[in-house]
């Protein structure tokens, strides 16, 4: 196979990866799908070939959806085997398999007036972060990032002081493998894993005697609906997926919330807009979305060969469908490199799509829209401090600022 030069420099951890975007809009120009050896990969750039593979679900599988870019240190799996087996969840898996890990989230999550009817409450925690602002202030420790965690821990029933260890321990499973650890740093992170595994399987076992109608209890309810004690399979899958689900609910949230802020401040005249206009909060949400996509990047398996955008993608290959491309592609939005919050909102990649749509998607866009219609309505002038670094996320799956400095 002869392998272009774009295609032989593809890493979308390297230099780029705080903006990734050039290399994005050539690849969208000159390869649109390329093999990428450091990846071992097809990676698909524009909309319209990421929204055909994401249609075929039975032609290109999720099983792989997060796979990591390199394997744990031998140390680090001695850990996680005092833990629970990794099992998959409903990102991770795919038919009726995949059906039934997602149906008790969806159904808990779409009961009439649970999303909408935590909007009050996100208000609330909302307007207290913002009381506690002196100042200066890092909008991602003290509002983007603990927002979503909070909201999380209550969906999901979690006792106030088992909210840190789930903030530790699931940022701690999605740091699995990344590319920048040594194996010290990965065997403490493992450590993590393993606690909140074990705190999560007594929630299930909890909830499993006692229904408390939390999230908890509704999927430990659906998975695991026999009487007598769980077992220890029982007990794996639902740590899994209780695992996996509570990241991304807070942590792809809070790159979300952050992105937005930060792209607001960066570009003056579209905050000063939504001062003087709050109605279009619900459309700079869409839009930051889609500028800045909270979940960039994810794998398929071809389960078969096939044949997109004139490219022949062989049966067993690795397909990285990079949706922060897609969502800039020239050929789907007009002027798409330009941040626009009065942009006419439409479909985006930003919580994937099709059956594997993020199952919080719609709390996550209204946890966006509360933050930032509290913090425009009460803090109208606030601003970057100037000349900062904004350092993002150096993560193939979630994308967003790691602190973002703002006065007012």
């Amino acid at each position: 196979m002869t392998v272009s030069e774009l295609a032989a420099s593809f890493d979308p951890l390297g230099p780029q990866y705080e903006d990734p975007y050039p290399v994005y809009a050539r690849a969208r120009r000159e390869e649109p799908i390329f093999f990428a050896p450091r990846l071992d990969a097809w990676v698909v750039t524009r909309f319209a070939d990421v929204d055909a593979i994401i249609k075929d679900p039975e032609g290109f599988s999720s099983v792989n959806s997060l796979r990591p870019l390199r394997s744990p240190y031998q140390a680090s799996i001695e850990v996680l085997m005092t833990g629970y087996p990794q099992r998959p969840d409903h990102v991770t898996s795919d038919g009726e398999a995949h059906r039934r890990l997602r149906v008790p989230y969806s159904k808990h999550m779409t009961t009439p007036g649970r999303v909408k009817g935590s909007e009050p409450a996100i208000r609330k925690r909302a307007d207290s972060y913002i009381d506690a602002f002196d100042g200066t202030v890092d909008l991602v420790s003290s509002y983007a990032a603990p927002l979503p965690l909070e909201t999380a821990g209550d969906l999901f029933g979690f006792a106030g002081d088992d909210v840190a260890l789930a903030d530790v321990g699931s940022r701690s499973l999605f740091a699995l493998a990344t590319p920048d650890q040594t194996e010290a740093e990965e065997v403490e992170v493992a450590r993590h894993v393993v606690a909140f595994q074990r705190r999560l399987a007594e929630y299930a076992r909890d909830r499993h005697a006692s229904p408390t109608g939390d999230l908890i209890s509704d999927v430990v309810a659906a998975l695991a609906p026999e009487d007598g004690p769980l077992t220890f399979e029982d007990e794996a899958q639902l740590v899994a997926t209780f695992a996996s689900t509570f990241g991304a609910a807070h942590i792809t949230t809070a790159d979300g919330i952050g992105s937005a802020l930060a792209l607001l401040l960066s570009h003056p005249d579209q905050w000063e807009l939504l001062v003087a206009q709050p109605d279009l909060v619900p459309n700079a949400v869409e839009e930051a979305l889609r500028f800045e996509a909270p979940i960039p990047a994810q794998y398929r398996l071809a389960t078969r060969p096939a044949t997109v955008g004139g490219v022949d993608i062989p049966e067993g290959a690795d397909v990285l469908l990079l949706f922060a491309s897609a969502n800039r592609d020239e050929e789907r939005y007009p002027d798409p490199e330009r941040f626009d919050v009065t942009r006419k909102p439409s479909r985006h990649f930003a919580f994937g799509a099709g059956i594997h749509t993020c199952v919080g998607a719609a709390s996550a866009r209204l946890q966006m829209r509360v933050a930032l219609q509290a913090i425009v309505e009460r803090l109208p002038g606030l601003r970057l401090v100037p000349d900062q670094h904004v350092e993002v996320r150096r993560s193939l799956n979630v994308r967003g600022p790691l602190s973002l400095s703002a006065t007012y």
